[in-house]
């Protein structure tokens, strides 16, 4: 029987089932009649897609709506944070990260809402300060005395709901102390034919502090080490200025005048008072290898010896109208004597005994050894003492020297009371007075010194009276060391009799001193005893102290005679 053919067509398959088998079927004449449009088409028409590309594309498509999620979430977030949910707490001060020089410190912050009593907590350095702030216009402030340091703030509001609460923090630095200003070198050179200078130094400060001079910014090491030169003149001082983040500053000056190689003696108050005898002192300078004076402008006694236009010395009754002062400068100026002069600070009686209140106290009641020491932590007293030298400055004063410059050291000290006395060591106020004493005689273009007890170099250190050589130096032009022979105790530096061997002690002190002024810029200028006490002295032994000097290669002294008689024999004649 035959079998019964099955002819179909699926359509757009280019298939057929023929005879119960699939048959591909081909219609060449079709073909070549299709328009080339419907040959295109037909190349170009995918297949249908499979199983594992219909899961690619459900996959894609939940990536995809996952990613739109998200978008949405977060478009909302920022939303939220920023149009519905501001801070409602702004314009903090101090601002953060700054820092201060002042101690006074409004520490505030301004709020957007109003508040309700309990709403707020106000703390700086976790300390709950609420109840001492005020409230106005929205700006809550806690004025506070702060220490110097790091110091954190914070405000909070106290919220619910969504909100919940609300705080900002924030940070600032106190800092009221000037930072560290040493000139560690200096070189000075003219230019030839001209009043001009060249100077080049370098010297060391805090890190992060900008240094300057002549409105010029220095480069500063890691380490605070800067560098420079600058031209200047011989009648004008050289200023140095840092500042720090605070805006503290410290200045620190470089003399111009020329520098002596003084070879001087002392002259009292009433010496330079008397014409004459003031003629004898220029006299002998002019015929000896003296070459400068030392004259008393405040003695130990304290009296001033000029006139002073000042209220509390006229209150006082401390201006003696002894000294002509321009007339006095005048004359030493015109015989070519280098001039210096006396100014004894914290040793007062005279201001003492007029201002109880300045002077040093005894803790059982009553001025401290009998009224003869004045506070030296106070600045009242800084000032007194410092208007007599701006009035020597101004008058022509080579030089300005500072004695007694020192905490008192004869008697009971452990009994003394200083009614300003603050958190300062004592060697920490003397540098501080030198230091302000140094800015206060800038502008006068004056060498500034001081005298020191003959022992602070040695092993002894600064002797609990705050004269710390090493420090000092750095502040001063001039160092003189009392290293008077009779002022050592038996055995000081291995000598049997200091006062019998004035050589070796003068020597052996002043080697000290050396070593420990060692790459400072103050010079060594000591100064040698012409009296005598237990011992008689000669000129012989007066000649030796100058020698002891010299071998050290130290070209500058002083002769100290409290009567002024000086032995013109030790002296070598001018010219020699």
């Amino acid at each position: 029987m035959a079998r019964k053919r099955i002819f179909s067509e699926r359509r757009g398959t280019g298939e057929a089932f023929w005879g119960g088998k699939r048959r591909s079927l081909s219609f060449p004449e079709l073909d070549e009649v299709a328009s080339p449009e419907d040959r295109f088409a037909k190349r170009a028409r995918k297949p249908a897609p499979g199983p594992v590309q219909r899961r690619l594309s459900r996959v894609k498509g939940i990536h995809l709506l996952i990613l739109l999620v998200c978008a949405g979430v977060v478009a909302f977030l920022i939303y939220f944070l920023v149009a519905m949910l501001p801070s409602p707490i702004g314009a903090l001060g101090p601002a953060p990260g700054s820092f201060l020089n002042n101690p006074n410190v409004d520490v505030r912050a301004t709020l957007k809402e109003e508040l309700k009593p309990g709403e707020l907590t106000f703390e700086v350095d976790g300390q709950d300060l609420t109840p001492k702030t005020s409230l106005e216009n929205k700006v809550i402030t806690c004025r506070l005395v702060l220490a110097d340091g790091s110091h954190k703030a914070s405000v909070t509001l106290k919220g619910g709901g969504i909100m919940g609460k609300r705080s900002a923090t924030w940070s600032f630095t106190v800092d009221t102390a000037p930072p560290k200003l040493v000139i560690t070198k200096k070189k000075i050179s003219e230019e030839k034919g001209t009043d001009r200078v060249n100077i080049s130094f370098t010297g060391e400060t805090d890190r992060r502090t900008v240094v300057k001079v002549s409105d010029r910014e220095m480069p500063v090491s890691t380490k605070g080490r800067f560098s420079g030169s600058a031209a200047a003149t011989r009648d004008k001082s050289l200023q140095i200025t840092a500042t720090d983040k605070a805006g503290n500053q410290s200045n620190a000056f470089i003399v111009t005048q020329k520098p002596p190689s003084a070879k001087g003696a002392h002259v009292s108050v009433f010496i330079a008072g008397s014409s004459p005898d003031m003629d004898k002192m220029i006299g002998l300078v002019e015929r000896t290898e003296l070459n400068a004076l030392e004259v008393d402008l405040k003695d130990e006694y304290g009296q001033i010896a000029f006139d002073i236009d000042n209220e509390l010395a006229q209150k006082i009754g401390s201006a003696k109208d002894i000294v002509e002062l321009d007339g006095t400068v005048d004359k030493m100026r015109y015989r070519d004597v280098y001039s210096i002069c006396r100014i004894v600070v914290f040793k007062d009686p005279i201001l003492a005994d007029g201002r109880p209140g300045l002077a040093v106290q005894d803790k059982y009641g009553g001025p401290w050894s009998e009224g003869v020491w004045v506070d030296p932590y106070s600045k009242e007293v800084w000032d007194y003492n410092l208007a007599v030298a701006e009035a020597a400055a101004k008058a022509g004063f080579n030089e300005v020297q500072f004695d007694y410059v020192r905490f008192p050291s004869d008697g009971n000290t452990s009994t003394a009371l200083y009614p300003n006395q603050d958190g300062r060591t004592p060697g920490e106020v003397v540098n501080g007075f030198l230091s302000y004493a140094g800015e206060k005689l800038a502008p006068y273009n004056v060498f500034v010194s001081a005298d020191l007890f003959g022992l602070t170099a040695s092993k002894q250190g600064e002797m609990g009276i705050g004269q710390k050589v090493e420090e000092i130096s750095r502040r001063l032009d001039f160092i003189s060391p009392m290293v008077y022979p009779s002022h050592y105790n038996a055995g000081e530096y291995k000598i049997k009799s200091p006062e019998h061997n004035p050589h070796d002690i003068v020597y052996a002190s002043l080697e000290d001193f050396k070593n420990v002024m060692k790459g400072t810029p103050a010079k060594l200028r000591p100064w040698l005893q012409d009296f005598s006490l237990a011992v008689t002295y000669t000129p012989d032994m007066v000649r030796r102290q100058i020698n002891a000097v010299e071998e050290l290669g130290i070209d500058e002294w002083l002769l100290w005679d409290p009567e002024c008689t000086y032995s013109e024999s030790a002296l070598k004649p001018a010219g020699k």
